[in-house]
């Protein structure tokens, strides 16, 4: 099996092999150069975490945003027909006198 130029078989027969760990090395590094510049990976337990409260914050403030349309939008509705009701209603205690 050929994976990135390092052949080997099913279960590498020696892992303290320095070309396999050479090899290794290289990969991390090819792994760790091609994470995003952002502050969710870094090194730091602080930027990670206000990082990540950051991205919380704005996707409640997105949801909570579009829900309170949708709840404004019936409210409205509940509200107009509420006023149908009663404004009938007046108009027939208005007619009639009780």
């Amino acid at each position: 099996m050929d994976v990135m130029g390092y052949q080997y078989g099913a279960v590498p027969t020696q892992r303290n092999d320095p070309q396999y760990i050479a090899y290794l090395e290289q990969r991390i590094a090819a792994l760790e150069s091609r994470l995003p510049n952002t502050k969710v990976v870094a090194q730091g337990f602080f930027a990670r975490s206000f990082a990540i409260w950051g991205h919380h914050f704005v996707a409640q403030f997105l949801i909570g945003l579009a829900l309170s349309v949708i709840m404004t939008l019936i409210s409205l509705i509940f509200a107009g027909s509420l006023a149908a009701v009663f404004g009938t209603l007046l108009e027939n205690v208005q007619s009639t006198g009780y």
